[in-house]
């Protein structure tokens, strides 16, 4: 019985012995590890605006709705503002020019297709 008792607390102190030598040790690492640490630039995130189309219509009957959106967004998210839509069936298309001179001049890029539309109607320089 008394050699459990001994063994018991030998363990006992030996454990607590390796846990406090962890602690005291542990501050020290982190004071290392934040001095070797080296300085980084600020990450720079460039979310740019786009004028494209999102499709609207039913199977094999197209119908676009032209938007400015943010470009991650996928083609049929959220948009910022509707600027017009375009009927490529009928060849129609209804252009809310102000607004869209209003973005190409805060600095939105328009898609290919867009800006071909947009040559067409004379919203913009060819």
């Amino acid at each position: 019985m008394a050699a459990l008792q001994t063994a018991f607390a030998m363990r006992a102190s030996s454990s607590s012995i390796s846990f406090k030598s962890n602690v005291a040790a542990a501050p020290v690492v982190q004071q290392a590890t934040l001095r070797a640490a080296p300085r980084c630039a600020p990450l720079v995130v460039e979310n740019r605006v786009r004028i494209r189309f999102t499709r609207m219509g039913r199977k094999k009957l197209p119908f676009y709705r032209i938007v400015a959106v943010d470009s991650k967004v996928r083609r049929d998210g959220a948009p910022l503002e509707y600027l017009g839509y375009y009927d490529p069936i009928k060849k129609n298309a209804n252009l809310n020019a102000p607004a869209i001179k209003k973005w190409l001049s805060v600095g939105a890029e328009p898609s290919d297709t867009v800006a071909s539309l947009l040559k067409k109607a004379m919203v913009i320089d060819p």
